[in-house]
């Protein structure tokens, strides 16, 4: 057969080829946050397969520079469908809807491997840090993130850098709040610094997704350290700038994050309408969702706050039966301490403490393996609870005396209210007879309580964080049983 028989010479004809996938590539990407993340995934897909019918050119460099570029589009689309998988997550999006994650991130690593370009890699490690969080470990991702970061630094690839900073910061604020607080200032610096420096033309249309993510993360960052102001105007700034039709991944996520915030501060009211919008804009959609899972479960722990433990079981136990179907190794540990709270709660109908303190053991071996300290301690200081209620007596002093230890170990925590942490230690040592070793846990229970008042500038929110949060109420009702005069308004 002649050549002229046979079409267009390889070589011109597989560059065409290549320069149209980067069109519909940089097309596809341009259409994320303002349609549908379902088209966004599918218009991926369609270049994935074209990429690998170009004949000869899809094994060549070119081609695997186009494969982890819109993978990362693709990963970052389909985040809200991600599922589980033997524990790795799948996509599931038609015509994908059981291709794993860990499966598309070994693709993307293996292609950035084969052109040696350090922003490629640089990009494959970040996709699988944020994998790797949901589906191993802390440690496992911590590491994954940290090479992105360093890789795209020294390729000056500014984006992906930011991209892989502004992860590393909001998952190190888990394990080292201070430095996670503070990879996430740089972030914020070099983000100011270089609003438009992209090495690649897909990277400006996902510019404003990385964005709004740093801002809420900075925001999550306020709200573990107890700056409530600040952290709900980084979280609403979050907000403001995410689709919940288009990107319902992050603001599902951002919702969750403020809806905390909410919650901690005993603006239970407005909790509710934020968290019940939330699980609505998501119900219509017949997937499991870790994001769903998380907001169900959270509304369910609203109502536990609020003393409404009836109201709290159907929402829980569903959001419970959603992680339990997308299982997310940092979320499934914070819903069962939840449903433990739900099963130990006094007007609960089907009450069960033996269970509960179950639950709580389970939740501390597991976060001991995946490095998720906040669970860990929040399952001991409840663990506490439930022993004390069973007539366990030593067993509540150890289990609160290592509530306090490892808080003391780790620092503050995120998601995890330290006062509470005091608080319990002292109402066990109390219990136990041992009022003179109890009074110096309720002191730092009350310090951490005001402290983190004084961060609410209205004084009206201030009082309703004193009045309705029921720690707040049990601290402050206990010290003044001690003489100590209430909080200043």
């Amino acid at each position: 057969m002649t050549a002229a028989a046979s079409g267009p010479p390889p070589g011109p004809a597989g560059h065409r080829g290549l320069q149209d996938c980067e069109r519909a590539l940089v097309a596809a990407a341009a259409r994320y946050g303002r349609e549908p993340g379902e088209e966004v995934v599918r218009a991926c897909i369609a270049v994935l397969e074209s990429l690998d019918a170009l004949g000869p050119v899809s094994h060549g460099t070119g081609a695997d520079s186009l494969r982890v570029r819109t993978l990362r589009v693709l990963l970052c689309a389909s985040e809200l469908w991600w599922r589980d998988g033997d524990g790795d997550g799948t996509v599931g999006i038609e015509p994908w809807p059981a291709v794993p994650v860990h499966t598309l991130v070994a693709r993307a690593e293996a292609a950035a491997a084969r052109t040696a370009d350090r922003a490629l890699r640089a990009a494959a490690r970040h996709m699988a840090g944020q994998h790797l969080v949901v589906t191993h470990s802390l440690d496992a991702a911590l590491a994954a993130l940290t090479e992105a970061v360093g890789l795209a630094r020294a390729a000056g690839d500014v984006f992906t850098e930011l991209e892989a900073l502004t992860d590393l910061g909001h998952c190190t604020v888990g394990r080292d709040m201070k430095r996670g607080t503070g990879m996430l200032e740089r972030a914020e610096t070099l983000a100011a610094r270089s609003p438009g420096a992209f090495v690649r033309p897909e990277e400006a249309e996902l510019l404003p997704l990385t964005l709004a993510r740093l801002t809420g993360h900075i925001g999550v960052a306020a709200f573990d350290r107890g700056a409530f102001d600040t952290a709900e105007s980084r979280l609403r700034a979050s907000l403001d700038r995410l689709s919940p039709r288009h990107t319902p991944g992050p603001y599902a996520k951002m919702t969750n994050f403020l809806g905390q915030l909410l919650t901690a501060a005993g603006r239970f009211e407005e909790a509710e309408a934020l968290l019940t919008e939330a699980v609505g804009r998501l119900a219509p959609r017949a997937a499991a969702s870790t994001h769903q899972g998380y907001n169900l479960g959270l509304l369910g722990k609203l109502y536990l706050e609020w003393d409404r433990p009836g109201q709290a079981a159907p929402p829980l136990l569903a959001g419970w039966d959603q992680l339990r179907a997308t299982p997310h190794v940092s979320l499934l540990p914070l819903l069962r301490n939840y449903l433990g709270e739900l099963l130990m709660h006094p007007s609960y109908g089907l009450r069960d403490v033996a269970r509960a303190c179950e639950l709580f053991a389970e939740t501390v071996q597991e976060c001991r393996r995946t490095g998720f300290q906040r669970s860990e301690i929040a399952a001991l200081m409840l663990g506490a609870h439930g022993a004390w209620r069973l007539g366990d007596g030593p067993s509540a002093l150890a289990l609160s005396e290592g509530a306090v230890e490892r808080l003391a170990e780790t620092g503050e925590m995120p998601a995890l209210r330290s006062e509470e942490v005091y608080f319990t230690r002292y109402e066990i040592l109390l219990s136990a007879g041992r009022a003179g070793d109890a009074g110096p846990w309720l002191d730092r229970a009350r310090a951490v309580l005001l402290a983190k008042g004084r961060t609410i500038a209205d004084p009206a929110a201030r009082d309703v964080f004193y009045t309705r949060v029921p720690t707040s109420r049990s601290i402050l009702a206990a010290s003044g049983r001690r003489g100590q005069r209430g909080p200043t308004p």
